[in-house]
């Protein structure tokens, strides 16, 4: 099984700035261990991992996206790229590959974030499977998409292929073109495409327009830490807990069962499997249906 994570940040902020880079840092080193994340006070990256990353935002009704396909210098920084995205919902995808080998052996997964107008996606696993049932299932996704759709495949995959059935069941809706759509309706056509993919053992999966962040998540492990605002902020003053969160920042991946150790400035936790919604406008808010 590909070693890849799915990462979200959700800020709170409008202007899409919510979290400092040595912060991130500091939570993915621990919540990520083998993912080559190395916080000040933290053992060294190995210097023979190989990692892949797309990172992507949405600004307006454009989406921005970044891709690197192969990463071996250590110099390359996935926080800053992960950062720099001008976006209030932040997508990417991350993989390494296995160390202690040649690094023209190690086969590094072939990552990318699927997009469409305004929206982002990625599946953390990769290809269906080539058995009959499968096959059936990536034939009906191929049928369901509207002919817009089909002409806006990269065929770069089922990562892409599973998000494009996740936007047809939005526009089988009538939910496609409006400008913005309400998280009980991103809920609604996640639920589609699972039952259209059988409800498989193991699924995770990120969509977002920018504003608010829809997850199917069944499978490995799912964190949420909750970055808090600043003392004094607008944020802090208000009544309600769940808008004194600056930031949230999701993680998927395969780690232990275990919470990794308490960070100073982080509020964490594990999320339980189902289907939910995060918005930029109440980040540390789940809604569940």
């Amino acid at each position: 099984m590909d070693n890849v994570a799915l990462f979200a940040l959700v800020h709170g902020n409008a202007d899409g700035r919510g979290v400092a880079a040595n912060w991130l840092t500091g939570v993915l080193s621990r919540c990520c261990e083998g993912h080559g994340f190395a916080a000040d006070d933290g053992p060294p990256v190995d210097p023979t991992l190989v990692r892949a990353w797309s990172v992507g935002g949405v600004q307006g009704s454009e989406t921005l996206v970044q891709s690197r396909p192969v990463v071996r210098e250590l110099r390359a920084d996935f926080i800053a790229d992960f950062l720099r995205a001008p976006s209030q919902t932040t997508l990417a995808v991350h993989a390494v590959a296995p160390s202690g080998h040649g690094q023209e052996d190690i086969p590094v997964p072939r990552l990318g974030l699927a997009r469409f107008q305004r929206w982002l996606g990625a599946r953390a696993e990769g290809a269906l499977a080539a058995d009959d049932r499968d096959d059936a299932v990536r034939q009906r996704l191929k049928a369901g998409l509207p002919d817009f759709l089909q002409r806006a495949l990269s065929h770069s995959g089922d990562r892409e292929l599973v998000v494009f059935g996740f936007l047809a069941a939005l526009h089988a809706n009538g939910d496609l073109n409006k400008p913005y759509v309400g998280p009980a309706q991103i809920r609604r056509a996640l639920a589609s495409l699972d039952e259209i993919l059988g409800h498989p053992a193991r699924l995770n999966l990120f969509v977002c327009d920018g504003r608010t962040l829809g997850v199917i998540h069944r499978g490995g492990r799912l964190l949420l830490v909750d970055s808090p605002a600043p003392i004094g902020s607008r944020r802090t003053m208000a009544h309600d807990p769940e808008s004194r969160i600056q930031a949230s920042l999701l993680i998927h991946d395969d780690g232990p069962a275990d919470l990794p150790p308490a960070f100073e400035g982080a509020e964490l936790r594990r999320l339980p499997e189902g289907i939910f919604t995060l918005s930029a406008r109440q980040p540390g808010q789940v809604e569940r249906d």
